[in-house]
């Protein structure tokens, strides 16, 4: 995804949040601050990535304050305020296919820096795809099953892809559900399904080996990356991993994702905050 200038200011914003986060001392916020910011000034440019830029800074700032899960306390209430809502919400989304992926990517309309008001909004609204390439899809789920990942996002997400795993394993495939292998922002590791009870709902469950927005697959662990070349279907939520992967034109690979900023907007040609369901080879330079 081709970075834009205003990029600069969500990353300035995303250090700020992690800082706050990270530590209540204000020598150490000060220095993770300037250690962040050096990054950013050192690594913006027309060929960077903002998720790689937000990797590094994040590692700084975990390095610094010695707070290894900066997010914790913000994943907790983000997960707890997610499961209310799919409890109000799931019922309304019938057991097949393009309902479920409706229902999978909603739980992507929370971010940092929206207001609960505003996703409830969202919820409470008709859902329709910008973007829809579930003709793809259904023929890629109609050759012989196989090995699929499902690459997750943030950690509330859980119970809103939980239906769309079982869906897809219903169908024969055999779904591993990714997660981090690390805290990174709010993503979703391990510890968070397990924290929620979740984890043997969506068993198997496997992780990356990396602490990274999005997937980068050299950091990845040996074992991770012969899983994803053997994969034959990649499911891919959220942003980052649009970010990360979005320059690679792979036919096995599609992104679930609302586009919440307007350079992941731009680059996937639909209007801020539309939701997409995306085939890489059709969207990807």
């Amino acid at each position: 995804m081709r970075i834009m200038p205003e990029c600069r200011a969500c990353l300035i914003r995303l250090v700020d949040l992690a800082v706050s986060l990270a530590s209540s001392e204000f020598l150490v916020q000060q220095a993770a601050r300037q250690a962040a910011l050096h990054i950013i000034d050192r690594e913006f440019g027309p060929e960077a990535i903002p998720a790689l830029i937000a990797n590094h800074f994040q590692a700084e700032i975990r390095k610094i304050t010695g707070n290894p899960d900066p997010f914790r306390a913000y994943k907790n209430l983000e997960t707890a305020f997610l499961a209310r809502q799919f409890e109000v919400v799931a019922a309304a989304f019938p057991q097949n296919l393009e309902s479920l992926l409706k229902l999978a990517v909603l739980g992507n309309a929370v971010d940092f820096f929206r207001a609960p008001e505003e996703v409830r909004r969202e919820f409470s609204q008709n859902l329709n795809f910008a973007v829809c390439h579930l003709k793809a899809l259904k023929e890629r789920l109609a050759s012989k099953p196989s090995l699929m990942l499902y690459l997750a996002d943030n950690a509330g997400e859980q119970y809103f892809d939980a239906p769309l795993v079982h869906y897809l394993r219903g169908l024969g495939w055999r779904v591993l559900y990714v997660v981090k292998g690390g805290p990174i922002q709010n993503d979703l590791t391990l510890a968070d399904l397990t924290d929620s009870g979740l984890l043997k709902k969506l068993e198997p469950v496997i992780d990356t080996g990396a602490q990274t927005v999005g997937l980068v697959l050299s950091e990845t662990s040996p074992a991770f990356q012969s899983t994803y070349r053997q994969a034959q279907l990649i499911l891919a939520k959220g942003m980052g991993h649009f970010e990360t992967l979005s320059h690679k034109a792979d036919v096995r690979l599609f992104f679930l994702l609302q586009a919440k900023c307007r350079p992941v907007a731009q680059a996937l040609r639909v209007p801020l905050g539309s939701f997409v369901f995306a085939h890489a080879p059709e969207i990807c330079p």
